[in-house]
């Protein structure tokens, strides 16, 4: 029997059709409690607003902080119910309790880890069709941290080659985004946020075409040289608060 097109199963019906009222009015409540919390706790500063492109985007920033995403959201004007993330497979979406509780929030996108065996099982295709259908959705967005997960406060660490796949595969901009004091605000380890000011420096989109020649997606050398230009101008931006 043939499988059914993974954009057919149920299991991810929240990423490719309109979500049900109570996940997106959940996810628009908690959106207002971030904004609250950056007006009056953390107070946060956006610049750049007038750069972001009108379609959806791929949202890439250093990432010190559990608040990176809220910050990318709230810099954008737009609540959690157009960002999506990826997430590991075989840990987010092993249980239905796991999928339905961090959905309440965020919108996870399933990729398998770099194994032949999960790979083979789910393969990047699937990843890449869920994304394009969730994105076409009213003109959503991605969030990826190119860094992988959180370093060590205030430092980047190189970045890994993901978001300019993706970019090139979706054929939509990567929006480069430089946050300075989150990791001072909730850095790693801490339970608590501390009331620390904030900045939000949306930079110039960079548009898939500029680096990946001839519309080879599988070029890994443009692949590379996209992700190493998207680090240069988010270490140029960091470079600025070094002085």
């Amino acid at each position: 029997m043939v499988g059914i097109s993974i954009l057919e199963d149920q299991k991810y019906s929240y990423l490719v059709n309109k979500q049900p009222f109570f996940f997106r009015i959940w996810k628009k409540i908690f959106y207002y409690y971030c904004k609250f919390v950056f007006l009056w706790y953390t107070p946060v500063t956006i610049y750049g607003r007038e750069k972001l492109p009108d379609g959806s985007a791929i949202f890439c920033s250093n990432h010190n902080s559990h608040m990176d995403v809220a910050l990318l959201s709230a810099a954008a004007g737009k609540s959690f119910n157009y960002f999506g993330m990826l997430a590991a497979k075989d840990y987010w979406f092993d249980s239905n309790i796991k999928r339905v509780l961090t959905n309440f929030v965020m919108n996870l996108v399933p990729i398998a880890r770099k194994s032949e065996e999960q790979t083979i099982d789910f393969p990047f295709d699937n990843t890449i069709a869920l994304c394009r259908a969730f994105m076409n959705q009213g003109n959503r967005n991605l969030v990826i941290f190119p860094e992988g997960s959180r370093g060590t406060p205030g430092d980047i660490r190189p970045f890994r080659k993901g978001a300019a796949e993706f970019s090139a595969k979706l054929n939509v901009p990567i929006v480069p985004v430089f946050i300075y004091g989150s990791h001072k605000a909730w850095p790693k380890g801490k339970i608590f946020m501390r009331p620390v000011q904030i900045q939000v420096h949306i930079l110039d989109p960079m548009y898939p075409r500029e680096f990946i020649l001839n519309g080879d997606t599988d070029n890994s050398e443009s692949v590379i040289r996209f992700i190493q230009e998207l680090e240069k101008r988010i270490r140029k931006e960091e470079e600025k608060f070094n002085d």
